[in-house]
């Protein structure tokens, strides 16, 4: 038996950050009810995705150094615009307890590779620092001092477009039902037709990620 009476809200806001097994990132969602248990729902998702093979290295002869990832030629970011159905499979029987569904979505990834910048000891025996793009022929572990400011490399960035599909479980356990709390743990596909993005210089770049992520999601829900 419910613990109070049950509110159909026919629209809900929210959103949170998220991990996955190459990175992290954020999402926010706006959902609209097509009854008490399902909703169409548009998401948009943005993440870094770091290649597999990323280890990050120091550069110890020098104080003061930053970390960076020697071979790494580009750092690529992904924004997902998805739609997709959230289904209900259990409701809370009492405010305390814990509704459990599942979503689906589907839409473009849309890709982008912005340059590495590094700091690079150069000069005759002078030791000077300079701010360069990597370049995996002339910078090695001799001669990098560290990574850049990260702002470096915004003004190249290069569009790759890809597609996306995602599956999950849905777990809301807020105790008011028009407040959102909830935990979403799924697994994620992105695909770039025009072939394997060019992150890391001396590692097998992919042109198919397979990730599985948890999401922590806080919103409300609403009528018109």
């Amino acid at each position: 038996m419910f613990d109070e009476a049950t509110t159909i809200y026919s629209k809900s806001v929210f959103g949170g950050p998220l991990i996955h097994t190459n990175g992290w990132g954020a999402q926010i969602t706006y959902g609209k009810s097509k009854t008490a248990f399902k909703s169409r729902i548009y998401q948009l998702d943005i993440v870094n995705m770091r290649h597999p093979k990323e280890i990050r290295s120091l550069n110890v002869q020098y104080d003061e150094t930053r970390t960076y990832i020697l071979g790494k030629l580009n750092a690529f970011f992904l924004v997902r615009p998805t739609i997709g159905a959230r289904n209900v499979k259990f409701d809370k029987i009492r405010t305390t307890g814990v509704a459990v569904g599942y979503t689906w979505r589907v839409g473009p990834s849309l890709g982008l590779l912005k340059p590495v910048y590094l700091e690079v000891i150069t000069g005759d025996g002078l030791n000077e620092i300079i701010v360069v793009k990597y370049d995996p022929v002339e910078h090695t572990a001799n001669n990098i001092y560290g990574r850049a400011g990260g702002l470096r490399g915004f003004n190249e960035i290069e569009f790759v477009p890809g597609l996306h599909g995602a599956f999950a479980f849905n777990f809301e356990y807020h105790q008011k039902r028009e407040s959102i709390k909830a935990i979403e743990i799924g697994t994620t596909v992105d695909f770039f037709p025009t072939g394997p993005v060019n992150i890391m210089a001396f590692a097998p770049n992919q042109q198919l990620f397979i990730n599985f992520y948890i999401n922590l999601q806080f919103g409300s829900k609403f009528n018109d």
